[in-house]
């Protein structure tokens, strides 16, 4: 029912295949696919879709609805739909507006008396386009954003190919699909003339009836709106100067992080900053409190990167602390020494004198002791945070580098363990464990030599037990090294159930898998901590053995020095010294004992790290790599193959998502890829943002194969628009100008008026300082989409790749969101991966894909003239009978 069957054996093992993390590795439409074969299969008496067909083509869109209308017999069924074609299923239709419920009826009642659905089913080319901006308009002349020239003067949209037919029904009501795109264009212009006259002046007179006053009324002061610049809490208390003069010198503002809230914290921060006040922050000393690190050496990849390479860069600071913490085991060696003495030279001869010779240089020997313990652990916690500073920086750099095959075959909880868990061992180790480590072994080896050079015979008594004990250590290491292993990997899974559990728990509580989520959470846990235990076992047995070799040894020397104390070989002070020594002699062995624990952690982690670093990026970059200043535009696909690293060559099936492709894409051209789910629409564009290399052949722009060109330059002349765009939590402001952070609040603005996005700013909360949570979580999917494109027309690209921007909105926001993606192709080179063939006829040519080949290649026009693929989709878009002998 779910058409999911045919691609699901295709894989290379069918339904067992491992899909990875977030089913990263399918594409969106074979991710639909299984989700609403998941929701069937539970026979459900109440079934609710979340517009479950967004990102799948108009040949499986009707196949699935067609075998939807079987599946919904006989159930409640709730759709949330953006599609013309999703409401057909529909017995009743609910028009909701601002949290309410505007209206409620069959598709023709709704038709007749609800303005506001119709205007939702109605592209908004049709009313007329979107007015131009003059602010926008002058703020692109002055600079802040590229003119493209696509809006007209008469008020209408683009001039640019449309969908033929009203919304998204195209062909449906201005004639068959084998029309050219200006006839259809002409008969939808028509419409729009005559019954579009009546929905627009409908929608005025509800328009009036709104108290927000319109955007484009409000004052503009130096390029922005200053309502729009205001938090919610201080909309009432700043007049519009005020808050134009918080900006800074140069127009931008503080990020979010760095804002203040409500209150009188947010009345200071929204208040100019004066004169006298600046030039105070200016006059500030700069910070001396920063970590001293080559960062340009930190982020450099390194294949084989050990202990020394943690700590090179290191050695001055290490090797002061290495002096002090000689200093620090001396000083314990010399107490028993000072003992002694003031025993046997002051105590026996009544020598009151060397009493207090002994206990003034003892209390020297503590105080000197203290400090250096105090220098050498300030010293070794400061150089400790600076290896791990740069630790990190390491390690976040070489996740910015690897490609994204590493991230879907690795579980993101594994990756933050990396991160987290392992760098702490490490710092636990560095910071307290290795003071104790180096402290101690100092002490054992002075104490063995003060032992032979005090007694010979008592040194031998000690040294009897040492055998046990090396037995007993060697045993302990190799046991708690397989026991802390296995704890790293069962805490990695751990971490990964719990971060995959809570990104899908929405999925998690629809389909009542709360119980055996938590039974998969406490298997897992339960095995981290069996692993724990059997270190914990380990250690139970390893430290008190030690303390009973301790004892043992205190008491066969207490009873052979005893003997030649009365026998008048041996001081009561030289045997008072040497027990105080064995004391100290097995000290440092409880203590290496303890910090070998960390140690292990430590190095376990290590590895781990190691195996990190170790790991070769998909899309190595160029030994002698090209400046990047600018593009053309041109994009040439030279015999491109490429399949994905999860798939297994072995396995028999060819597995190759692209194979054999040839096209050449000149520049300023707009090209859409069309065709079904998993034909390798969206590979293309990746290989093109060189998110991955071909497996053969190469892409080339402007003539130079991707893989010679400075990554990072030619990244920064694209912008990509993914489907589902991601937004960091902040402001939309922080939003829009997060490929460009130092863009100021004029062109940031000027920006969102480029792409229409300006409008919906103003109706939030806050306008540009409104908050947005993580992952854009409190906007709708088309406010998603339009900061997305204003944060794509920020960074002024010569290349623009739109991946299915208006898969999953309704049909009036799509038109905004169309509307606004034109003006941002401009003259730009833009590849477009389109499901919805409205989006396709407006490019300047299309694509068709097949099995990740291209099977046909046309404008419009040409492709639904030659009868073939593209014309098929078309008709199963429009809703049209198939032509017999086509």
């Amino acid at each position: 029912a779910a058409q999911a069957d045919g691609f699901i054996s295709a894989l290379p093992d069918g339904y067992d295949t491992e899909v990875g993390e977030q089913g990263l590795t399918l594409s969106g439409g074979q991710r639909q696919r299984i989700a609403l074969a998941r929701a069937i299969l539970t026979d459900p008496r109440l079934l609710l879709l979340d517009d479950a067909t967004s990102a799948v083509d108009a040949r499986v869109e009707h196949e699935i609805h067609e075998a939807l209308r079987g599946v919904m017999a006989g159930r409640t069924t709730l759709l949330i739909a953006h599609r013309r074609s999703t409401l057909a299923l529909a017995d009743r239709i609910a028009v909701l507006d601002g949290g309410r419920l505007s209206d409620f009826g069959t598709h023709d009642e709704l038709q007749e008396r609800s303005a506001l659905y119709r205007r939702l089913l109605t592209d908004p080319d049709e009313l007329g386009g979107v007015e131009r901006d003059p602010v926008a308009e002058l703020a692109r002349d002055n600079g802040h954003a590229r003119d493209n020239g696509h809006a007209q003067e008469n008020g209408r949209g683009p001039d640019r190919g449309r969908a033929a037919g009203n919304g998204h029904a195209p062909g449906g009501e201005h004639g068959a699909s084998t029309r050219s795109a200006r006839a259809v264009r002409s008969a939808r212009t028509a419409a729009a003339e005559s019954g579009g006259r009546d929905l627009e002046a409908e929608l005025d007179a509800e328009a009036e009836m709104e108290s927000e006053p319109v955007s484009a009324k409000r004052r503009v002061v130096d390029g922005i709106t200053p309502e729009l610049w205001r938090r919610a809490g201080d909309r009432s208390g700043s007049s519009a100067a005020e808050v134009a003069g918080a900006a800074g010198p140069d127009g931008s503002r503080p990020t979010a992080a760095a804002a203040a809230g409500p209150g009188i914290a947010g009345a200071l921060a929204g208040m100019p900053a004066t004169p006298e006040l600046l030039a105070k922050v200016a006059a500030l000393p700069p910070a001396t409190d920063t970590p001293d690190v080559d960062e340009e050496q930190a982020v450099r990849p390194e294949r084989e990167y050990g202990l020394r390479r943690l700590l090179r860069g290191f050695g001055r600071p290490l090797l002061f602390a290495l002096l002090l913490l000689a200093v620090d085991a001396g000083a314990g060696l010399l107490l028993p020494v000072l003992i002694r003495h003031g025993i046997d030279d002051g105590v026996q001869r009544l020598a009151l004198g060397a009493v207090w010779a002994a206990s003034v240089l003892a209390l020297l020997v503590v105080l000197a002791q203290w400090a250096a313990q105090i220098a050498s652990t300030r010293m070794m916690g400061r150089t400790g945070e600076r290896i791990l500073y740069n630790l990190r920086v390491k390690i976040f750099a070489q996740l910015q580098r690897l490609g994204l095959d590493y991230y879907e075959r690795e579980l993101t909880g594994r990756i933050m363990t990396r991160m987290t868990t392992d760098v702490d061992a490490l710092s636990t180790f560095l910071q307290t464990g290795l003071v104790t480590a180096v402290v101690s072994v100092f002490t054992f080896f002075g104490i063995l030599i003060a032992l032979v050079v005090l007694d010979l015979q008592l040194a031998l008594v000690v040294l009897a037990t040492l055998p046990l004990l090396v037995v007993g250590t060697v045993f302990f290491r190799r046991q708690s090294v397989k026991a802390y292993e296995l704890a790293r990997e069962r805490v990695s899974a751990v971490n990964a159930d719990l971060q995959e559990n809570v990104a899908g728990m929405r999925v998690v509580q629809a389909f009542r898998r709360e119980h055996l989520g938590v039974r998969r959470f406490t298997e897992r846990s339960d095995g981290y901590r069996r692993a724990r235990v059997r270190g914990q076992w380990l250690i139970s047995v390893y430290f008190p053995f030690v303390q009973l070799l301790s004892s043992v040894a205190a008491a066969a020397v207490l009873l052979v020095g005893a003997g030649r104390v009365n026998g008048g070989t041996l001081t009561a002070g030289a045997l008072v010294a040497y027990l105080l020594y064995i004391e100290l002699f097995f000290a440092p062995v409880q203590q290496l004992s303890q910090v070998f624990d960390g140690y292990q952690q430590a190095t376990v982690s290590l590895r781990r790290i190691q195996e990190l670093l170790r790991e070769p990026t998909s899309t190595a970059l160029a030994a002698r790599p090209r400046e990047v200043r600018s593009l053309r535009g041109e994009i040439v696909f030279d015999d491109v193959s490429f399949r994905y690293a999860t798939e297994d060559p072995a396995s028999g099936e060819s597995g190759e998502a692209l194979s054999g492709v040839r096209l050449r894409i000149p520049a300023g051209q707009t090209v859409a890829f069309v065709g079904e789910t998993g034909a390798g629409k969206s590979t293309l564009v990746k290989l093109v943002a060189r998110y991955y290399d071909p497996t053969s052949g190469a892409v080339r722009v402007d003539g130079t194969d991707l893989r010679e060109l400075d990554l990072a330059g030619y990244r920064h002349r694209l912008g990509v628009v993914p489907q589902e765009p991601y937004l960091f939590p902040g402001t939309v402001r922080d939003a829009i100008a997060y490929g460009r952070p130092d863009a100021t609040d004029a062109e940031v603005e000027a920006a969102a008026r480029a792409v229409g996005a300006h409008d919906m700013v103003a109706s939030l909360d806050g306008g540009y300082l409104h908050e947005v949570s993580e992952r854009g979580r409190n906007l709708s999917a088309g406010q998603r989409q339009l900061i997305a494109l204003a944060r794509a027309e920020l960074v002024a690209p010569d290349v623009l790749l739109l991946d299915e921007a208006t898969a999953a909105l309704d049909l009036a926001t799509e038109g905004l969101v169309n509307q606004a993606t034109d003006r941002l192709a401009g003259r730009r080179t833009t590849l477009v991966v389109a499901h919805r063939l409205t989006t396709a006829a407006r490019a300047d040519r299309v694509v068709v894909m097949d099995h990740g080949r291209v099977v046909e290649d046309g404008t419009h026009e040409e492709l639904l003239a030659a009868g073939g693929r593209y014309a098929k989709l078309w008709r199963t878009f429009a809703g049209e009978p198939e032509t017999a002998g086509v």
